[in-house]
Formats: structure tokens, C-alpha cells, sequence
């Protein structure tokens, strides 16, 4: 709950820096589109200056379009709307390295500021980094797939060295398109599945109980209701509806990629195109392979199971516990040593000595 409230109130707290200046942003091109404007009318009719603000635009423009329609028809003038511009606004890198610099320039002592801005982005880079490369070696290093010769310091600069390399594909003249493919398909539908997939296991396989009793192993404290009920339903039902309505959307429209084309009739805005097949492809592609472990590892296991469960019909012995500690028999209370002898521990004060060793 505390580490909910603390992310909640950290996200609110960006937000307010961040639409801040989307807000000044999208105000500042809202009065230089004004100003292009009210700049060519006064050129084009010979108005004198400061006659046309910002308040009577409106109707100056329709007097003026009352009286010499053909002369303002080939004026192209802009459509000035601070809606408009609101709801251009850039994100991902444009967002980073366009929106937020140009509104940064224009700010007073826009150094410091610059300075203090690329410095968190160098900061959030790092620590997405750290995160997303632990998130690659601790399973490969749980499950025994590093060679043992193979030192982690090694291990880790390959994996630094792999993900450079396929990074470099976003550098390309066409790089901002496969960040954006990345970006939508990569990290939302396998995430929906995932964390589905994730829920349902740990509360109908696994068991509420168990996972109960590890949390309480781990922090002392057994989850109250809320918790149990969010797991237990909330959570798997508005995951998978979630789910369903984002693939159902998608299905209805074609995927579409903004293109910066100077032959656009609205250019500078930006036209949408539809992707190309062959980029459909990779899109689904995309959203298929980090899910595709899921089906593999359940298969693999079933059949793993189904043939050692066979094998010990055959032996008539008992499949073994993967998690006993052969150390320790909790019938006999006894536990081996490191050179073979056992040490039985009998209560003083019944007719032993406190402890009994034998070879």
C-alpha cells in the first residue's frame, strides 16, 4: 500500500511539470500563429499596426473575408486553436528532445534548466538500464544457462554488447518508426498476457493459502481481505477485459504511422499512413514472442511430468520432492553430517546425557 501511495504521488508530481509545459508549449504556438496571421493581413491590406489583436481577429477575418474573399483565400492562413495545438503534442522522443527544449529556450535562464533536464534523462536511462538488464540475467542465472567458466561480469558486458547492437537499429533514418513499432506493440498486449497468465497461476495453481504463507515468511505479516480479493478477482477480471477491448479496437482499424510529408496539405502536421504488410507482420511478431515462453514452458513441463510420472509407475517408487531437504528427516529428528555421522538430540533429564553420536 505504501509503495503504491509513494509511485501514485511520485506519477502526480511529474504530471504537473510535465502538462505544465505542454500547456506553455502549445500557448506559445497558439500567439506566434496568431501573429503569422494578424501579420498577413496587415501586409496584404495595408492595415495599420496594433489594429489587429488577438481579440478582434475573429472579426476583423470575417469582415475582410465578407469583403475581399479571393485576396484572404490566397493568404492560406492558418487555423489558430489552442485545442489544436494541445492536442498535437508530441511524445516519446519528440516529447523528450523537441517539445520539451524548444519550451525550455524560451524559458528565463534556460541554461540551467537545459542542464537539469538532460541530466534526468541521462539519470532515467540508467536506472531503465539497470532494470531491464537484471530483468535478463537473473533468470538465466537462476536457471543454470550460464556456462560455469563464464564469469557474470562477463556474462553481463555480452549482453550489453547484444543489446547495443540491436539498439542500433533505432539510429537509422527510419529509427523513429521502429521505436515507435516497439513502443506500442512490444510493450503493451504481451504485458496484458503476462500479467494475466502471471495472477492466474499464483492464486489457482499455486494457491492463495501458500502464496499467503510466503508473505507472511517474508514480511510477517499475512495479506489482509483486500489484497486477497483484488488477486482472487478483481485483478484477472479487469485484465482479461482489458485485454479483450484493446485486441477488439485494435482488430476494427487499420494500424496507421504519423509521416512528416512536406507535399501534405496540412503540413507541418503530420499525415497517417497505414503500415506497409511486411511491417504488419513484424508488429504481430512483435506482440507474439515474449508471450510465446508461456504455451513452451507449460508444454515442456506437462510432458516432462506425464514421462517421469510413467517412469516411477514402472519403478512403483514415489516421485521425489523437489523442495525436501535430504539433510533432514523431520520423523526421525535427525540430521546428517558432513562425514556421514548423524546426531539424534535426546531431552536431559530422561535417562540421557543431552546428545547421542553415533558412526
Amino acid at each position: 500500500m505504501l509503495v503504491g501511495c509513494i509511485n501514485s504521488a511520485t506519477s502526480l508530481y511529474a504530471s504537473i511539470s510535465i502538462f505544465a509545459i505542454l500547456g506553455f508549449k502549445a500557448t506559445t504556438n497558439n500567439i506566434n500563429c496568431f501573429n503569422s496571421n494578424i501579420l498577413k493581413l496587415t501586409n496584404e491590406f495595408d492595415i495599420a499596426d496594433q489594429n489587429i489583436t488577438m481579440h478582434n481577429y475573429d472579426m476583423w477575418l470575417e469582415n475582410l473575408n465578407g469583403s475581399y474573399p479571393e485576396r484572404v483565400a490566397n493568404l492560406t492562413l492558418r487555423h489558430c486553436s489552442l485545442d489544436r495545438f494541445l492536442d498535437q503534442s508530441a511524445s516519446g522522443t519528440g516529447l523528450a528532445f523537441i517539445v520539451f527544449t524548444e519550451a525550455v529556450i524560451e524559458m528565463p535562464g534556460s541554461q540551467v534548466w537545459a542542464v537539469l533536464f538532460f541530466l534526468m534523462l541521462f539519470s532515467l536511462g540508467l536506472s531503465s538500464m539497470f532494470g531491464n538488464l537484471e530483468g535478463v540475467l537473473t533468470p538465466l542465472l537462476d536457471l543454470n544457462m550460464v556456462p560455469k567458466w563464464m564469469p557474470k561480469e562477463l556474462f553481463t558486458a555480452v549482453i550489453c554488447v547484444i543489446s547495443f547492437l540491436v539498439a542500433l537499429i533505432f539510429t537509422m533514418g527510419s529509427g523513429n518508426y521502429w521505436l515507435d513499432i516497439f513502443n506500442s506493440y512490444v510493450g503493451s498486449v504481451p504485458l496484458l498476457i503476462i500479467a494475466f497468465f502471471e495472477i492466474t497461476a499464483v492464486i489457482l495453481f499455486y494457491g492463495m493459502k501458500r502464496f499467503s504463507d510466503d508473505i507472511e515468511y517474508m514480511t510477517g505479516r499475512r495479506p489482509n481481505w483486500f489484497w486477497k480479493i483484488c488477486w482472487m478477482g478483481i485483478s484477472p477480471i479487469m485484465l482479461l477485459v482489458v485485454l479483450v477491448a484493446y485486441v477488439v479496437i485494435q482488430g476494427q482499424v487499420q494500424p496507421k504511422y504519423p509521416t512528416w510529408n512536406p507535399d501534405y496539405a496540412l503540413f507541418p502536421e503530420s499525415e497517417e499512413k497505414p503500415y506497409p504488410d511486411w511491417v504488419f507482420s513484424i508488429c504481430v511478431l512483435l506482440s507474439a514472442v515474449p508471450v510465446l515462453p508461456i504455451p513452451i514452458v507449460a508444454l515442456y513441463h506437462l510432458c516432462r511430468r506425464f514421462c517421469n510420472k510413467n517412469h516411477h509407475k514402472q519403478q512403483h517408487l514415489p516421485p521425489p520432492n523437489p523442495y525436501s531437504n535430504m539433510a533432514f528427516d523431520p520423523d526421525t529428528q535427525t540430521d546428517s553430517g558432513l562425514y556421514g555421522a548423524s546426531q539424534t538430540a535426546t531431552p536431559r533429564g530422561f535417562g540421557g546425557t543431552g546428545s547421542t553420536f553415533s558412526r
